[in-house]
């Protein structure tokens, strides 16, 4: 504890910022937590044998360090897609970064990949109908300078999807 300069009170000296590193009780909050998103820090805490106040603060702890984030996630049909595609991009005459950039900027996009071999940059792209991807193709070859080739490939049938891991942030 500090003293205020100006009121003579004393007050708390702020926290460091958690490290990233996750130890077995954050797994665990993370896990009750990807089951259940609206889970409150009490009922986590019962769950684990840990005080609600302790699951709160490592919650906010890891929130606030970017290691976790609580997300609602939709199904991709709710959205009205009904088709995702991998799409691959070539590129020439300009970095991948800058064109994986780009492309992230698109609506759609569900994610961006820098990737090694002949296709540096690679997106999952969602859909409402053919045509919307046929002209996504297009303009993705015409309207990003530096693309050389398009690859697409359609999904045709996901078997898993893993949202509760992921980059934050990026």
């Amino acid at each position: 504890m500090t003293e205020h300069p100006h009121s003579g009170k004393e007050e708390r000296t702020a926290r460091r910022p958690r490290s990233t590193t996750l130890d077995d009780i954050d797994r665990r909050i993370i896990a009750v937590l990807a089951r259940d998103g609206r889970a409150q820090s009490t009922a986590i805490g019962e769950e684990l044998g840990l005080s609600g106040n302790l699951v709160a603060n490592r919650i906010r702890a890891m929130d606030a360090a970017g290691v976790m984030r609580v997300v609602a996630v939709a199904d991709f049909r709710v959205h009205g897609y009904r088709m995702l595609a991998r799409i691959r991009l070539k590129v020439s005459g300009r970095p991948p970064m800058e064109v994986a950039q780009a492309l992230a900027t698109r609506e759609h996009v569900l994610s961006v990949h820098l990737t090694s071999g002949r296709y540096p940059v690679s997106c999952i792209y969602a859909f409402h109908n053919a045509r919307e991807m046929i002209e996504a193709a297009r303009d993705v070859s015409a309207g990003i300078a530096g693309v050389d080739d398009v690859d697409v490939e359609l999904l045709n049938t996901v078997y898993r999807y893993v949202p509760a891991v992921g980059p934050l942030g990026a």
